[in-house]
């Protein structure tokens, strides 16, 4: 199928296996799924700046999905996700603004194909630190040894000492979430 704005021809079973993976992963995880879509779209010869717009498109009815199923199930806080969109549009724009430099310049594929390739990097090795540190634990495991469900409100984190001098800094404007 010919996709005229990004000038590329792509399968669209193709599209919609990748779109089916995004959507298992963004409800899994709470990803937005970008890491997959971009590189996703990029195999296929699309532009990273295209990429990246359709990407964001397409991220606002999954999230509404996703948000609506965790908010039934009381995972949704609403207050935080409030303060969180604030910087998320900021920085969209921000980085929307970024793409468009990269593609006057001529050479928006370059840098951003190095620029996640180092987010991919820090994921993976943020990943390592907690599964190394929930595997040397050992909590959680069921007598037969094999891991039960996480429970996420008990869970230490690999980054507690990080996330615990960040919440002790006093930056006005506070705000207190329930925990």
């Amino acid at each position: 199928m010919f996709f005229p704005i990004s000038n590329t021809h792509i399968n669209p079973i193709y599209l919609a296996v990748v779109g089916f993976i995004i959507g298992i992963l963004g409800g899994f995880f709470g990803v937005g799924g970008s890491f997959i879509a971009g590189p996703a779209l990029r195999l296929m010869g699309v532009d990273w700046n295209y990429a990246v717009g359709t990407d964001l498109a397409h991220i606002v009815g999954k999230s509404i999905v996703a948000a609506k199923q965790h908010r039934a199930l009381g995972n949704v806080d609403l207050k935080l996700g409030f303060f969180m969109a604030f910087g998320t549009i900021a920085g969209a724009e921000c980085g929307a603004q970024l793409i468009q430099a990269l593609k006057r310049a001529g050479n928006v594929n370059i840098v951003v194909s190095y620029v996640a390739i180092v987010v991919y990097f820090g994921i993976a090795v943020f990943m390592l630190k907690e599964s190394r540190k929930t595997l040397r634990s050992g909590r959680g495991r069921s007598k037969s040894g094999l891991f039960k469900g996480a429970e996420s409100k008990k869970d230490r984190s690999a980054f507690s000492p990080v996330t615990r001098n960040i919440q002790r800094l006093e930056i006005w404007p506070m705000i207190t979430l329930p925990t």
